[in-house]
């Protein structure tokens, strides 16, 4: 009796022990568990002891599944190229059947991916806006109010950007004229990206500060840049671009466009939890019409995101023109507090 319940529990426990995939790595280790996918020359196998293990192709000596089953196979480089397929396994080899017949696979090398994940190319929007504040007291006295936005459309080639920009200065220990300055900049990015990170990009600058002399200046530039780091929390870009200028001036005796050049540079970086943002930007201006006219121009923004949608933080701008008009500094500072919304995600 004891034997015969001994054999009845073998045969109801040895399918149960059947009903694993096993992998054997050239080094002799053996894992037992469940095949998941085959992406980027890996193996993912999960095991009930480790859990989830990537093996390289080449360290995989043989593999055995424990049932056929259904997959998506890719041999091809383009990952979106994935067919439909039965995988089965013999003798440690893989066995790979399409609709129109058997694959000749000889190993797991043989194969580009199986049930990979599909990137997901959708375009990414992200809306930022954030208003800034900052007031001096004392042998100053003065109010700065700022606003900005940034509307961007991200995909895997392309990158646009439609931006504002804007202040208002008034220094109230003056009793006439205590609105120093009002300034407004609007803008385009197009950047096309290539697969190796170079890119071509056009933009489009309009300037409006009538304290600086003209009604608008209008900046065009076009030229090549390069991502020195692109991943998705971290970006510093690189960028030259030929420039035309067209100024509408006050005195239109003045009015004039000329050519000239732009170097510039941006980083940008969020934390892993999307609770800090910092961007550090900055550019030079170079006037062709009278190459000692330099311009540089820079902002710091530091930013805490709360509350999914609410930024809080710190601006700095700062600006250098090496012939400054007429009464004016060489360098020009600003400290601004800032408070804003940020939104981003995938949209068809």
């Amino acid at each position: 009796m004891f034997l015969r319940f001994l054999l009845l529990m073998v045969l109801i426990c040895a399918p149960v022990s059947l009903l694993a995939d096993e992998l054997t790595t050239t080094d002799g280790d053996t894992f037992v568990g469940k095949f998941e996918k085959l992406e980027n020359g890996e193996v993912h196998f999960t095991t009930d002891s480790v859990g989830l293990v990537k093996v390289p192709v080449a360290k995989v000596a043989a593999i055995n599944l424990d049932e056929e089953r259904k997959a998506r196979v890719r041999t091809g480089e383009n990952i979106k190229d994935q067919q439909d397929a039965t995988i089965s396994t013999e003798d440690g080899k893989l066995k790979v059947k399409l609709e129109a017949g058997e694959l000749e696979v000889e190993s797991l090398a043989g194969l580009k991916g199986i049930d990979e994940a599909v990137p997901d190319e959708r375009p990414e929007w992200s809306f930022d806006a954030l208003l800034s504040f900052g007031w001096t007291e004392g042998n100053t006295r003065t109010y700065n109010l700022g606003y900005r936005f940034d509307i961007k459309r991200t995909t895997k080639h392309n990158y646009m950007t439609l931006f504002g920009r804007g202040s208002y200065f008034q220094d109230r220990n003056l009793k006439e004229d205590s609105v120093r300055e009002r300034q407004h900049h609007f803008g385009y990015l197009y950047r096309y990206i290539f697969d190796f990170n170079l890119t071509i990009e056009v933009t489009e600058d309009l300037y409006m500060n009538e304290l600086a002399g003209y009604h608008y200046r209008s900046i065009t530039g076009v030229g090549p840049g390069y991502y020195i780091i692109r991943k998705p929390k971290m970006t510093w870009y690189v960028a030259a671009h030929v420039t035309y200028t067209k100024e509408d001036l006050i005195n239109h005796t003045d009015d004039r466009g000329y050519f000239g050049a732009r170097a510039k540079t941006e980083f940008d970086w969020v934390t892993a939890a999307d609770t800090v943002h910092i961007n550090a930007k900055s550019e030079l201006l170079l006037d062709f019409a009278e190459f000692k006219n330099l311009v540089v121009n820079s902002s710091l923004l530091v930013e805490h995101h709360f509350a999914s949608y609410f930024t809080a933080g710190l601006l700095i701008e700062h600006s250098w023109d090496n012939i400054p008009a007429e009464g004016f500094k060489h360098h020009d500072f600003r400290f601004l507090f800032t408070l804003g919304i940020s939104w981003s995600g995938r949209w068809v």
